[in-house]
């Protein structure tokens, strides 16, 4: 994820034009991608899009580069090589333990096979912003693949760019196959325990992925691979111009495709996504279900619920990755997470199964 020298300096605006995809005054658009310094060694997924403009509009037929992020349980190195994005770096925090051009990975156990987690994005954001929660979720024994979908290459201003909601998905499942059939990650991922999760547009994304259909059209590409979903302030839809506009068909009522375990987080001041079609939503799920309210929160959680969405999360994929009962057990009865801002599970909500 190192850039290019030429790109070291260019700001904060210019570097997230980059990573959202955002064309420059050529009106050529821009990637992450172009201005990587390894771009070989870099987990670039060239992706072709289907010659199907009903699905994916203006990105239909081309072939889209998707930079994605992978941090995985690794062997401690004398000298880590650390490195600083160049983008709000104290904020979101650094790469650790980076590898160079050609140097292959070094798990903690060679001879596991870990679960990999899939971390979607929000609407006009990106990866870096989830560098150390990658990280984070790598520390307790996961690989870690965190999408930088690059939106803005295909959309187009003051537009409903629907086909991002259908393309998104299907660079979902692009990646994954990319690394299941490499031979650099393929022989460590355990593929019956593969995750997603995402906040906002990456929740629709996880949901989606997970076999919800947008608009209810069925040709969203969904991914049976998936096994669990942490979704936080989900887009599901909302009221717009005095309408009520529904993601997965009317009411949502599709979402009820969707029957791998899920655990969603809302924040109950958040005027972007509504507790008001969030919670009808989470209804619909035919799976294993648990809703967690995280009081007096807008859409950008504040620093504190972030912690306890992130305790939610290793419990959650804990029970449902890494199948353990005592984790499952506790998931089932927790009310809410210790430290943190005040956070509560919705009981009402709680659809239960047996461990796989």
């Amino acid at each position: 994820m190192e850039v290019a020298p030429e790109y070291a300096d260019i700001g904060d605006e210019a570097m997230h034009d980059f990573l959202l995809g955002r064309p420059g005054e050529s009106d050529r658009p821009r990637f992450i991608a172009d201005a990587l310094k390894h771009p070989e060694s870099a987990w670039v997924t060239d992706v072709h899009i289907p010659d199907e403009a009903a699905l994916y509009g203006p990105a239909s037929g081309l072939t889209l580069p998707v930079v994605t992020f992978l941090t995985y349980p690794s062997k401690a190195k004398q000298q880590p090589n650390t490195y600083a994005f160049p983008y709000h770096d104290g904020r979101y925090g650094v790469f650790e333990d980076m590898l160079g051009p050609g140097e292959a990975p070094s798990f903690a156990d060679p001879n596991e096979r870990y679960p990999l987690i899939i971390l979607a994005h929000g609407a006009s954001a990106h990866g870096i912003y989830d560098v150390r929660h990658a990280h984070n979720l790598a520390s307790h024994g996961y690989i870690v693949a965190v999408i930088t979908y690059g939106d803005d290459r295909t959309g187009r201003a003051d537009q409903l760019n629907h086909h991002v909601s259908f393309l998104r998905p299907f660079l979902t499942k692009s990646v994954l196959d990319s690394l299941l059939e490499s031979e650099t990650f393929g022989a460590h991922i355990d593929a019956d325990n593969i995750g997603i999760t995402g906040h906002s547009f990456g929740g629709f994304t996880a949901l989606a992925v997970a076999g919800g259909p947008f608009l209810g059209n069925t040709a969203t590409v969904s991914d049976e691979r998936i096994k669990a979903g942490v979704i936080a302030a989900p887009w599901v839809g909302g009221n717009y111009d005095g309408s009520d506009f529904y993601a997965f068909g009317r009411n949502n009522v599709d979402l009820n495709r969707v029957s791998v375990p899920m655990i969603c987080l809302f924040g109950t001041k958040d005027e972007d996504t509504l507790a008001s079609f969030i919670l009808p939503a989470m209804e619909q799920l035919s799976g294993p279900t648990y809703v967690v309210e995280l009081v007096d929160q807008p859409h950008i959680f504040e620093q504190g619920s972030w912690e306890d969405r992130d305790n939610w999360e290793l419990l959650f994929f804990s029970a449902y990755l890494k199948n353990d009962p005592a984790s499952l057990a506790i998931l089932r009865s927790a009310r809410s997470m210790k430290g943190g801002n005040e956070d509560v599970q919705l009981f009402d909500y709680q659809k239960k199964d047996s461990p796989r």
